[in-house]
């Protein structure tokens, strides 16, 4: 049986997607303890302060959303990586087939980053408070039954859905947020967040980094050129090269229409 705490600190996992800030409303709205929403930034350079997060979504972030939960009353801690994107994609394999060779592209699927450069930081900060336990509230919708069936405590941390408590959809969680003027521009060409260099991104996604953040298309254009990396599969085993011309085709097909 889990350990019982008698106060444990009540934590908002937020991305600032539409389900983390239902969320949060929803816990103001009736009541719910709520400490902090902590926020993990992806970082892809640090030392030329690179943000990973698509560029939208993350100047809304802070020029919006934080500022408008400070009014609500919501205290946003924001964390990060000691590591980055360009950092892991330089690593050296230290065994297996690969070693010797540079890391290289994420894989799609699960992405490998999601450990070390968001979900890292995220646990280090809940150690501060292992010895009062924490509820971490987590922004799964009633409409999602497999990721709810997955949800799980681990040790001092108690995983809670208020979407689910309250039967909220997704669809319900986008209506709250645009209620409160607190929907990401991210969805106006996107259908979820993430990170810019993402390997699960679609075709559209990327043509719409390289037409408007073209420096940010250029740092993978360079990274493509980088020399004995594990693989060259870029997007699930499709190459850089190959990609560009599946993105010039989808360019080519919207001029039409």
């Amino acid at each position: 049986m889990a350990k019982v705490y008698d106060d444990p600190v009540y934590i908002a996992s937020c991305s600032f997607g539409k389900d983390s800030i239902a969320t949060i409303l929803l816990a103001l709205e009736h009541n719910e303890p709520l400490d902090a929403a902590v926020f993990s930034e992806v970082m892809f350079d640090h030392s030329r302060n690179i943000s990973g997060e698509i560029p939208e979504h993350i100047e809304w972030v802070y020029s919006v959303a934080i500022p408008r939960l400070a009014e609500l009353g919501v205290k946003v801690d924001v964390v990060r990586s000691e590591k980055d994107y360009v950092t892991l994609f330089h690593t050296i394999i230290q065994s297996g087939t690969h070693k010797g060779m540079k890391r290289g592209w994420l894989m799609g699927g699960k992405c490998n980053a999601n450990r070390d450069l968001k979900l890292q930081p995220i646990h280090r900060y809940y150690k501060q408070y292992r010895d009062r336990g924490v509820v971490q509230y987590v922004g799964i919708a009633v409409d999602e039954p497999r990721r709810l069936a997955r949800m799980h405590d681990k040790g001092y941390i108690r995983k809670v859905s208020l979407l689910e408590k309250y039967g909220y959809t997704e669809a319900d969680a986008w209506r709250k947020c645009e209620e409160y003027g607190l929907l990401s521009p991210i969805y106006q060409t996107a259908h979820r967040g993430g990170c810019w260099f993402c390997p699960n991104c679609r075709i559209p996604v990327f043509c719409d980094l390289r037409k408007k953040h073209p420096h940010l298309w250029r740092e993978l254009q360079i990274l493509s050129k980088v020399e004995n990396k594990s693989s060259e599969g870029f997007v699930y085993g499709r190459t850089f090269p190959q990609i560009e011309q599946k993105m010039d085709d989808y360019d080519n097909t919207q001029r039409l229409f």
